[in-house]
């Protein structure tokens, strides 16, 4: 037997008033709480970081006697490389937005992220100009990428499409 109910006066007629006992502060106290993430924060101690290095390098390229031009020209690409990597970073964390983005966008962003660290401890063990090189490289390449996804993310959310579905129907 299927009877017709008009729905939206099925729910007007429905009491406003609220529950006796109210069982969300119950339930929200077994909750586990929320790790936040102050973006603008984290964007802060990596400059800093970075500042902190460049000023312990003294701004200027580091030469030893009989160093030859490949030396320095290996330094100023690392120069080159972490004005790059700053740049990327700030626009990086500028361009997360939490409020739009899937899980696996924001999960994407946080590996992100700890790449980033395990690349700064390497960095932070000041290695040998060849491998500073490649790890900055790493790094200018890893907030590239981090850049483009959240970028796409974004395009695909103004135009009312998720990400995660586009990425479903690719594959």
């Amino acid at each position: 037997m299927n009877t017709a109910i008009d729905l939206s006066n099925a729910l007007r007629q429905l009491p406003l008033e609220a529950p006796a006992n109210n069982a969300w502060p119950a339930l929200q106290a077994h909750l586990p709480r929320k790790r936040v993430w102050l973006k603008p924060a984290l964007a802060m101690v990596a400059s800093t970081a970075l500042a902190v290095l460049l000023w312990q390098a003294g701004g200027e390229p580091v030469t030893t006697p009989g160093v030859g031009e490949a030396t320095l020209a290996e330094q100023a690409e690392i120069e080159t490389l972490m004005e790059h990597s700053a740049r990327l970073e700030t626009a990086f964390y500028a361009q997360q937005d939490d409020a739009i983005s899937s899980a696996s966008v924001i999960a994407a962003n946080l590996g992100i992220e700890d790449q980033l660290a395990v690349i700064d401890a390497g960095l932070s063990e000041q290695p040998a100009p060849e491998q500073a090189r490649a790890l900055w490289q790493q790094r200018v390449n890893l907030l590239d990428q981090g850049l483009q996804l959240n970028r796409t993310n974004a395009d695909f959310n103004a135009a009312g499409r998720h990400y995660d579905l586009a990425l479903a129907t690719t594959n």
